[in-house]
Formats: C-alpha cells, structure tokens, sequence
C-alpha cells in the first residue's frame, strides 16, 4: 500500500473543494450587484480554506522521524529533533533491520527500508497527513539503482544519470520505486518544482481532456466575436469545473469572457481563480483581458489579496503529499492522473567524513532557533569561471530580482567563499573544495548554504569538500550530489531556492521547488526550518468541558491577536487528539469535541493554526488535559542513574500491569500496580528522552503524561 491518502479522504477533499467553489460561483451570482464587493473578498476568502483542507504545509504533526532502533546515534539525534518540534510519538518509526554502510542495494532498500515505513504510515492511519519524512543517523545515504539505469534507452540520460541515488530522493520517488520504474530519472520528474511562468497556461492533460484543452486554446486563438469568445470561456470553464485545483483554466475563462463583454461571468471566473490558489498580481494588472474589469464591483477587492512578484517564475506553493501533481506544476487528485510525492531529508550524517554526533544535535538546534525570526541577512552568489559555478550563472538573474522585489540584500562575490564580514541567510556556492573555517563571514541561524560540486555527500571518499561544512559553519540545511553529477541544472537547486525561501515556505520545501531531477541530492538538515513563515500569532486554549450524558465536551477556545507584516490571519485550524487529526475547521471562539466520558487518562491535544497566505504556514499550540480522575493517572519517577543506565518507578493504582513507551515504541512492561525498570541508552538513546507510561486494567488502557528526563 503507497503512503498517500486514502482515496476515499482525497476525493472527499477534492470534493469538498470543487463543491465550495462552485458555491462561491453560485453566491455570487445570486448577490446583486451593490452587495457583491463586500461579500466576494470572504468567499475568496472561504474558497482559500478550502484549499487549505488538502493538507498542505508543514509543522510537527506532518513530519515522520525514522529511527535506526539499533544505533544509539540514531535514537540520541531523534531525541532531540522529536523534542525540538514536538513531534507526536506516532509519528516516529523505529527499523529494528537497517543495513549497514553508506551504500545499500535498490532491493533492501526498498524492502528495508522504504516498504516498512509507509506500511506504518497506513497501519497507524497517518498516510493522510505525512509530509516529510527525515532519516535520523545511522542509515545509508546512498541507493544503487543500476537495476533502473540499465533500463534507460535515451543516449543522454544513459550518460548523464549515474547509477547511484540519495536516500531521500528515493523516498521523494516512492510511487517509482515501488512500482520498480526507473521514470524518476528523467530531467523533469519532479512537477511540484516550479519552472517559468508561462507553464502555468501549460496543457497538462492527455487524452480526451487534452483534446478538450487543445480546443479551447484554437478557440482563444480565433477569436473575433463576442460569440467566439464565449465559446471559448465555456469550453475554458468546462475544464475548470472537473479540475477545481487549476486556478490557470479560470483565469483563461475569465478572460474570454470580458473579451466577449460578460463581465459578470469574467468576474465569477477571476473569483474562482483567486479562491483556489491564483496569487500574480503582476500577471492581472498587465492582462489586457482582465483590465476590462477594472471598473466592475468587486474586482479591485480580489486583486488586493493577491502577490506582487515578477513573472519570470511561478511562484512558491506548499507542498501535500496527500494529492498528485501535474506536469505545469499545480495538484490534481492522484486518481486523475496527478503523480504524488512525498518530502524527505536527512536529519544528520554521522560519519568520519560528515559530522559528529555533537555537530550534528547543535545544526538541529541552530535551526529551530530561527523559525519565524525574520532575520536580517545577505543573500550571496558566487561568481567565479569556474564550471560548478557557470552552471547556473545563467538564472542568477531571476533568483536576483525576485529578491531584490522584497528589500533582500543580495551579493554577488567573484571567490569560492564571500571576503566580507557580512552575516548570510543565503549562499550559493560551486567549487570542488573550500574551508569554511575561521572565515570573517559568519551565517545567521536558519540559513541555507550549498555547494554544486560533484561529491558532497559522497562520503565514501575524502575528495571534496562535503556538504556537512557549511552546515558546520552554521546552514541549518545543505546539500550535495551522492554520485558525479556531471553539472548538470536540474540535478540542483536553482537561485529561486532562496527567492521562494524568503516568501516563508519551509526549507525542505525550497529545495524541492527548485530542483526537476532531485535523484542524486541528499538534502541533510532541519527541513521544518522557516525563519520567513508568516504564521498566525493567535492563541487556542484547550479544556474538558461538564460531562454532558454519556459525552464529555473538550473544547477549543480560539482567540484573534494582533497581527503585523509578518504573520497572517488565522484561515483554519486543525484540531488533534491523541497524534490523531480529528477535524479541520473554520476559525471560531469555541470549537467542541465530544468524547465517550468513559475515557480516563491524559489526552494530548493539538491545535494547529493555518495562516491566510499563499504559503499556508502552520503553527501548532500543545496541551495536556485529564479527563475522569487524575488520582489514577500513571506516573514516572526517576529513581537513579550513573550514565550509563537509567532506574525507573512506574506506578499506577489499580493496574494489572504498566507499559513503559519511548519514542512511540514499548520498551519496558511492569506487573501490577508497580514496578521498576532500567534502561540503558542502546535501548532510548542520550538526550531530552520523552518517556509515556500506559496503566491497563482489563481491556482499558490509562495513558499517563509525557514525562521529559535528561539522560
């Protein structure tokens, strides 16, 4: 079974969004025309939700930790990176079978390594909601994949693609590897990277529906009566009402119809466009089409919500593992031809030639250090004659006046290294080696640094510089090609990686909207890392509420605060229990869950607040609440420890026996009401240790707090 939502909850979402925007057509048409202006801004507004609903961005509650459960490095990096982003204990999966070395056969792999994690992701039900996946230490950081390269029949891709793969691109390929297709090594097969802007009006569709996009297009084309243009918006419409997500066919429609008069129709179009993901200003304000309603009621209020950018590149959009994508970059619903794709990194490469376990921990901490700090910083681009570099000169451009659109210091130094004393957000580097070292230059917390060389994450060998130096100098995330490259674009992120970064995605996210033909690229550090994240600033308390017959309320009180220029008005809110996600809603005061009031123990609560941008950036408020008698709640005491092994109590009255669960993984068991326990750190790992202790009378299992020791 793949690791995407189950079809039922895709078509459901899908469902919901289609409908939703055809109730935001519906409404307006039904509105008169005085009222109109002060109602389309909320129905572009609840359209934006909707969207949202698709799962889409990335906090705590998308991320799966895998874990080697055989290497202490491995547990002790996962220790602290579940601490630093509250990730939920189911969504961490240990691997009791990892294989050793950094190389590992397409076989294992896949049976290994891959198989096993989203069979977990399916059995724990959290496929839906998976986002990224990050590879603690103590995996292989490379794939042999000469199974699927000698399958290759292009001259040029025969030359070009090396037999060897990253871990985390194979895992970002899953839907190939599985299905054992050797397609991911083509130049473009990552559709969710964005490309230039003109591929948004792209033909994403074959067959019959590829035949009806070819005629609305002729139709566009031959137009000279309002009659024709008609015809065309229709056919332009009809598109876009069977694929909601393609905000480019509405804007198509919406032109056609103000170049047949109907402004109204070209009005509704242009909503619809905007309420399912169209954010270019630029693009409206230099249609001719849609100047025509410049005057229309209405029309003013949606240009406002959207983005001032330059057109030379699409721009940035969250990433969801939960539909597919299309060839012009936009997600369609995987059972209607979208190729779904799943995010992936390596937290930390422990390794002679990488990091140490220490240097490791420390890019992770830096890294959380810096999510929304909206820090000052260069954005720094080497230019030297040097092939790593020449190779993407040519885009430098792009990345450049996008930047420089939002007030970015940006700099371009002819040297392997920058000479200044500046401090960096951003660096793009090309040369074969360099010491980072005892440099005047220093990088701010929440960087991106990397290096287009053929061999920085071959740690095989000691030839080149590897990419962990600059994480080392203080990136919270680099890259580097695991095999000979060959300096080739796509197998690299473009300079749009720090564009789209300093719109507020994730760092995961800007690398894999910048690179078409990730296979080779281990991407190594903190992936939720978003120092630009415009996420709401609004607070949700949570509470057990008076039981109510055989219910229980727990409810969710939200409350507006202040925003500024940098965070957004709350859109959604997520709402989880017990790591499980039980509702997306809209924002209001008090949102109620009802429980069985038969439930006893200590109920992990969530709430994750989902910005109105263009991002969706996520943020997430924690809480405990008791529900029945807190007196019978099990408990953990720390009786002692020399180092090297870690005494427990646990204690629960009325238990016939008690579980002691790490990382979501039960690693002691008591017999009755009482009991101690040792643990050791090839069994939990050094560093903050969540600990949870479950009390089972009869078939009633009592969870118990999360209890934080430092070991």
């Amino acid at each position: 079974m793949v690791p995407q939502a189950p079809s039922h909850s895709e078509n459901d979402s899908q469902s919901m969004l289609s409908q939703t925007l055809h109730l935001i057509a519906s409404a307006f048409r039904c509105l008169p025309s005085s009222r109109r202006l002060s109602c389309l801004l909320g129905l572009v507004l609840i359209g934006c939700l909707f969207c949202g609903s698709t799962n889409a961005g990335i906090s705590g509650e998308n991320i799966i930790v895998v874990v080697n459960a055989n290497s202490q490095d491995s547990l002790t990096l996962a220790n602290h990176y579940v601490h630093l982003r509250e990730i939920p204990p189911a969504n961490i999966v240990l691997l009791e079978d990892v294989p050793g070395g950094l190389r590992v056969s397409l076989n294992d792999f896949r049976e290994k390594i891959l198989r096993p994690v989203l069979n977990e992701l399916n059995r724990r039900k959290l496929a839906a909601n998976a986002q990224v996946i990050a590879y603690s230490a103590g995996f292989p950081t490379a794939v042999d994949i000469r199974e699927h390269t000698k399958q290759l029949t292009d001259e040029n891709q025969k030359k070009y693609q090396r037999p060897v793969a990253s871990i985390n691109s194979m895992t970002f390929f899953y839907r190939w590897v599985l299905s054992d297709s050797p397609d991911y090594l083509g130049w473009g097969s990552n559709f969710y990277a964005r490309g230039r802007f003109e591929r948004h009006f792209a033909n994403p569709f074959a067959g019959e529906t590829g035949e009806e996009f070819k005629a609305a297009e002729t139709a566009t084309n031959e137009a000279t009566t309002a009659d024709d243009w008609t015809q065309a918006a229709e056919l332009w419409s009809n598109i876009a009402d069977d694929y909601p997500t393609l905000h480019p066919l509405n804007i198509r429609a919406a032109e056609a119809f103000a170049n047949a008069g109907d402004m109204d129709a070209a009005l509704e179009r242009f909503t619809l466009a905007a309420a399912s993901g169209w954010s270019n200003r630029r693009y409206i304000e230099e249609s001719e089409s849609l100047q025509k309603l410049a005057s229309t009621v209405g029309f003013d209020a949606v240009v406002d919500q959207l983005q001032d950018v330059p057109m030379k590149n699409q721009g940035p959009v969250p990433f969801s593992a939960s539909v597919g994508w299309t060839s012009t970059g936009h997600m369609i619903p995987s059972a209607k031809g979208g190729m779904p794709y799943m995010l992936s990194c390596v937290l930390g490469v422990v390794h002679e030639r990488g990091s140490t376990l220490q240097q490791a921990i420390d890019v992770l901490k830096r890294a959380h250090q810096a999510d929304r700090s909206y820090p000052d910083g260069t954005v720094a681009f080497a230019k030297t004659s040097d092939v790593r570099v020449t190779t993407r000169e040519p885009l430098y451009a792009d990345g450049l006046a996008w930047l420089m659109s939002r007030d970015r210091d940006v700099e371009i130094f002819s040297s392997k290294l920058p000479t200044s004393n500046k401090r960096y957000i951003g660096l793009m580097l090309g040369a074969a080696s360099f010491d980072a070292k005892n440099q005047p230059w220093s990088m701010v917390p929440g960087a991106i640094a990397e290096n287009l060389t053929s061999l920085g994450a071959a740690f095989e060998t000691n030839s080149q510089t590897k990419l962990t130096e600059l994480l080392h100098a203080g990136a919270a995330i680099s890259s580097g090609a695991v095999a000979e490259p060959y300096s080739l674009i796509p197998k690299f992120p473009t300079p749009m990686m720090h564009a789209y970064y300093a719109e507020g995605v994730s760092a995961i996210e800007a690398f894999y909207l910048t690179t078409t033909s990730p296979y080779q690229l281990l991407i190594v550090g903190d992936p939720a890392c978003q120092p630009f994240a415009k996420a709401p600033i609004d607070f949700v308390r949570m509470e057990v509420g008076e039981p109510m017959g055989d219910k229980i309320p727990v409810n969710f009180f939200w409350q507006a605060l202040p925003g500024n220029e940098n965070t957004s008005p709350t859109a959604a809110i997520e709402l989880y229990l017990q790591d499980k996600r039980i509702a997306v809603s809209r924002p209001a005061k008090k949102i109620e869950v009802k429980l069985p009031k038969n439930l006893e123990g200590a109920l992990r609560c969530r709430a994750v607040l989902i910005g109105r941008h263009t991002t969706q950036p996520r943020i997430t408020i924690t809480d405990t609440l008791v529900l029945g008698n807190p007196n019978i709640l099990p408990t953990i005491d720390v009786l002692s420890t020399d180092g090297e092994t870690l005494r427990i109590k646990l204690a629960c009255p009325d238990a016939e026996r008690i579980e002691l669960k790490h990382l979501g993984r039960v690693v002691a068991e008591t017999s009755g009401t009482s009991g101690t326990v040792s643990l050791t750190p090839d069994q939990i790992g050094r560093g903050p240790i969540e600990l949870e202790a479950t009390g089972h009378i009869g078939e009633q299992g009592i969870p118990g707090k999360l209890k934080l020791i430092e070991f």
